[in-house]
């Protein structure tokens, strides 16, 4: 019988644990405990149960670390588009939890309780590595307010602590590219030169034939996999310093949300070779520059790829509609960069454009007033 879900329960206490990336432990927020990896499996963290009801008897045993769901498929009638649906119980509350068939960590909306689905990350679907949060919610919060700071024309509440709260860690599957790409270059390059005498001015024009062939070779490309994830947003976000990567472990996961990719390495192919094109380009181009003038430009690339790691990054998110449009926040989880684009309020707008007109319409009477008073 195989393990569906899985809460990490705090030794101490058994409220649930939730992993602080300043902290680089698990926190527990009810009896103030901290714990690290090495703690966690002496006291047998990872011990795996198998179904919800093994997990109803293993509740009564107190030193129990490890409580596991049951898992049961909702099953669709023909005519319903739910196949993509699952459901699990939750064994804080016993309420039912509905997610889609990508998410592989995620919260009981009853209760809070996090939820890991450890199926959704087996086989293909496991990471390779994954970098854990450095920053924690309150520097989400924090990053959002000062981006939100001075915004006169936000829309009234929008930095409300209810929306703040909403700011979500979400771990974003990655596919990291190792790429060569082999470039042929042909340009033409011009040099003008031009002299005189006492009776001529002369002007030598000097052509050349420019060719350069080459090989360059890229390492760790990063490219979202998630079909849920705006893409450009994503590619803003980097760098991530993947040198503090770590071996994928699930209880990394415990308190943020996390998909599995929707994108395998193939359908990111041209995104990953349009990204560095122009590198490469620009690299083979690097011969053209003794020249006045470079015209007729023709490069030619072959890339080749033989390997993908698959890998979660750490991201916070917030996600606001605001008319109908949706306007994301992101912060890299590990370097705090930040990235969004903020809504503009019409009223708030109406209402600014009216001060200024006020206080315009008011200097300007106050300045014909002063000019008529100074002609008599």
């Amino acid at each position: 019988m195989e393990k569906t879900a899985l809460t990490y329960l705090c030794p101490s206490c058994m409220a649930y644990l939730r992993y602080d990336g300043k902290e680089s432990k698990w926190v527990c927020d009810y009896c103030d405990s901290r714990f690290s990896m090495e703690e966690l499996e002496q006291r047998g963290l990872q011990k795996e149960e198998s179904d919800y009801e093994v997990k109803q008897r293993a509740e009564a045993d107190e030193n129990s670390a490890d409580v596991s769901f049951g898992y049961e498929e909702n099953i669709p009638q023909p005519e319903d588009d739910l196949s993509h649906m699952r459901g699990y119980i939750c064994p804080s509350c016993g309420a039912e939890i509905v997610t889609d068939d990508v998410t592989a960590a995620t919260f009981c909306v009853f209760c809070g309780n996090p939820t890991i689905l450890p199926k959704q990350l087996e086989g293909e679907y496991r990471p390779a590595a994954i970098i854990p949060f450095e920053t924690d919610k309150e520097d989400a919060k924090k990053a959002f307010l000062n981006l939100c700071k001075g915004k006169k024309l936000l829309p009234p509440g929008y930095t409300s602590e209810q929306r703040l709260e909403k700011i979500t860690g979400v771990y974003v599957p990655f596919w990291l590219f190792d790429c060569k790409a082999e470039f042929d270059y042909h340009a033409t390059g011009e040099n003008v030169t031009t002299w005189a005498d006492t009776r001529f001015i002369y002007t030598k024009t000097d052509l050349y034939h420019i060719h350069r062939a080459g090989r360059m070779e890229f390492e760790n490309i990063p490219l979202d996999a998630s079909e849920k994830m705006q893409d450009d947003l994503m590619d803003a976000l980097e760098p991530f310093h993947l040198d503090k990567k770590k071996p994928f472990d699930m209880s990394y996961l415990s308190g943020f949300l996390a998909e599995k990719y929707t994108y395998e390495p193939k359908d990111l192919y041209d995104r990953m070779t349009s990204r560095i094109t122009p590198g490469v380009e620009n690299k083979a181009g690097e011969g053209g520059r003794g020249y006045q003038r470079v015209y007729g430009v023709k490069c030619h690339t072959d890339f080749s790829s033989d390997k993908q790691t698959y890998m979660l990054l750490p991201v916070w998110m917030l996600i606001s509609k605001y008319q109908g449009k949706d306007y994301l926040f992101a912060m890299n989880g590990q370097t705090g960069k930040i990235v969004g684009e903020l809504p503009i309020s019409n009223s708030q707008t109406a209402k600014w454009f009216g001060i200024i007109f006020g206080i315009t319409f008011i200097i300007a009477a106050a300045l014909a007033a002063f000019v008529t008073g100074g002609v008599f």
